[in-house]
């Protein structure tokens, strides 16, 4: 004769079967297996999820260095002595004096050769080169003064007190240019006033 199974013993096997076999119910907005948890801090891993590592600025370029100022001699800066006028010096050869920078090309088609200093005004400056002195007289124009003050538009009364020793000739009267005894300051006056300023060479041989 065969035993019977208790009734409870097989009612508590079903319902454990049942609990087995049916899936956890999850809530809709749980996250998939494997995925990681949104909610977590940007700060576990030290950089905000949403931001992107910024990219540098380019160095911007050098500003472009300003002109250079002209080497041409304004007047407020040229002084005549008794040698010459900046770097231009009585005896030069035409090409020492070409190469300051400070004359506009000879002419060269008489004895004595001509020529204008670049900052004076038109006409004016005039540079005269012996054949056997070398550059034999400058020439300035208002604005220039001598080392010692003297400029064109000064009366005559001045000449004689900035150059005591100041005698009239001719055309002109002469001063010599004190620091160069080979040297003299052609002064032309007209009408008590200074008309014409020259650094010259006491033997120029270009012109009365």
């Amino acid at each position: 004769m065969m035993r019977a199974t208790p009734l409870v013993g097989t009612l508590t096997c079903l319902l454990l079967v049942a609990a087995c076999a049916s899936p956890a119910h999850q809530n809709g907005n749980a996250a998939p297996a494997g995925s990681p948890d949104p909610t977590i801090s940007a700060t576990t891993t030290g950089t905000p999820a949403s931001s992107t590592p910024s990219t540098p600025s380019a160095p911007s370029a050098p500003s472009s260095p300003s002109a250079r100022p002209s080497s041409k001699p304004t007047t407020d800066s040229l002084v005549l002595g008794p040698n010459g006028i900046g770097s231009l010096k009585l005896g030069m050869t035409l090409q020492q004096a070409t190469a300051t920078g400070l004359v506009r090309p000879f002419d060269t088609t008489d004895r004595c050769s001509f020529s204008f200093l670049r900052a004076a005004p038109t006409e004016q400056g005039t540079v005269t080169h012996s054949p056997t002195l070398g550059i034999a007289a400058i020439d300035v124009w208002p604005g220039i003064k001598t080392r010692e003050g003297l400029g064109i538009g000064m009366s005559s009364a001045e000449v004689l007190r900035i150059y005591p020793a100041y005698r009239e000739g001719v055309n002109a009267g002469y001063a010599t240019a004190p620091g160069n005894d080979k040297a003299v300051y052609r002064i032309a006056t007209r009408n008590g006033k200074v008309t014409a300023l020259t650094l010259q060479f006491k033997n120029q041989d270009c012109y009365e």
